[in-house]
């Protein structure tokens, strides 16, 4: 009606979609400025035609206008929900999909219009650190109930540690060896823990963080992963929930097995340990695990003897040192008070309580100081004990 020749809808868009009837528009009687669907036979039945303005019937039968209704399409994949049997997913069914997981070859939309795929066979790699187990990429994890004893506050009559830093204010429910420089591997550093697993009461309390490392077999300075975890007063190591044994993110292998903690010397299996997802035990408290260097731990003795690590080492430099530069004793005065040596500094978790009793003491009964001069040797102060870590 506006130009001839030209159609747009009355709301002035432009037509993208037609259905004329054969021959049509013809502007038959020079007049035909608008659109209305055919009544009659096939093929032209609701087919389009061109016609006047004011008709109201088409031989005899009444007008039916065009009417353009935009298609409503859910999931946006270019078929509109009439004639979609999987409106909500993309695609129709038995159109190629993706399930989302790297264990399944030929996903296709099924009749439930759910996309799946026929799974690969279990223990397919599927990622540098995973596999297929049932259809789903699982992370590859070895897991290792280690068991260590800290010399600091290992008591030999009861074969037990004393858990007092668990009750104290200060205690880190994140794990310190990152605020100490302290860099971790594959995943690990920001560990937490609870207050709740740090409730536990008896043989299985938390005595403090440690820290584990698995070393290459072939080159043991070399480590390929590590984690904070928690030592209970038993000895054994656990995982963040205060039970389960520690997982790494790593293929099974035999690795080299290293544990730290913040003033005690660490120490080293002296042969590679086959890890795998069966949870592996390792005994760091018996001479029968044997340890990589030269008195890597410390034996003692008592109604409970056990091999111990090394106490003393309040800077974490990996030396135990009672005299010269960067020496082992002197932090342990200045956080006293230099001039103030009989105090005692209550309720601390610092890496200057050696015997990790809540206190850091430079002089009397259960001090802090003397078991570093026995360690590096009583009637040789200047004596230097190093962590046997390559």
């Amino acid at each position: 009606a506006a130009k001839e020749g030209q159609f747009e809808w009355a709301g002035g868009e432009a037509v993208t979609y037609s259905q004329w009837a054969p021959g049509e528009p013809n502007n038959d009687d020079g007049n035909e400025g608008y659109v209305h669907l055919f009544w009659h036979s096939v093929p032209v039945a609701a087919s389009w035609n061109d016609y006047k303005y004011d008709a109201i019937a088409f031989d005899g039968i009444p007008i039916h206008g065009v009417v353009e209704i935009p298609a409503v399409d859910t999931d946006n994949d270019g078929i509109c929900d009439a004639q979609d049997n999987c409106p909500n997913i993309p695609g129709q069914i038995g159109s190629p999909c993706d399930d989302g997981s790297s264990c399944t070859i030929n996903d296709v939309l099924y009749a439930n219009c759910e996309c799946a795929g026929i799974p690969l066979p279990d223990g397919t790699q599927c990622g540098t650190d995973a596999q297929c187990q049932a259809g789903s990429c699982t992370p590859i994890v070895v897991r290792l109930a280690a068991r260590i004893i800290l010399e600091g506050p290992y008591d030999t009559g009861t074969g037990l540690m004393n858990d007092h830093l668990r009750t104290l204010p200060s205690f880190a429910l994140t794990e310190p060896f990152t605020a100490l420089g302290y860099v971790h591997s594959t995943g690990g550093g920001g560990e937490s823990t609870t207050s709740g697993v740090l409730a536990v009461t008896g043989s299985d309390a938390i005595v403090d963080w440690v820290l584990l490392e698995l070393r290459s077999p072939a080159a043991p300075a070399s480590i390929i992963a590590s984690r904070s975890a928690l030592v209970q007063r038993d000895g054994d190591i656990v995982d963040l929930d205060g039970t389960s044994p520690v997982s790494f993110a790593v293929p099974a292998n035999s690795y080299h097995v290293a544990v730290r903690q913040r003033n005690h010397l660490g120490c080293m299996s002296a042969s590679p340990v086959a890890l795998s997802s069966t949870t592996t035990a390792l005994d760091f408290t018996t001479n029968a695990t044997t340890t990589y260097g030269t008195a890597a731990r410390k034996s003692v003795s008592g109604s409970f003897p056990a091999e111990v690590l090394w106490a003393g080492d309040v800077s974490f430099d990996g030396t135990l040192k009672y005299t010269g530069s960067s020496n082992d004793r002197d932090p342990i005065l200045v956080t006293v008070g230099s001039t103030t040596p009989n105090n005692v500094l209550s309720n601390a978790y610092s890496t200057r309580d050696v015997n990790l009793n809540g206190e850091v003491k430079y002089t009397g009964s259960g001090n802090d100081r003397d078991p570093i001069l026995v360690n590096v040797g009583s009637t040789t102060p200047n004596n230097v004990r190093t962590q046997q870590l390559p």
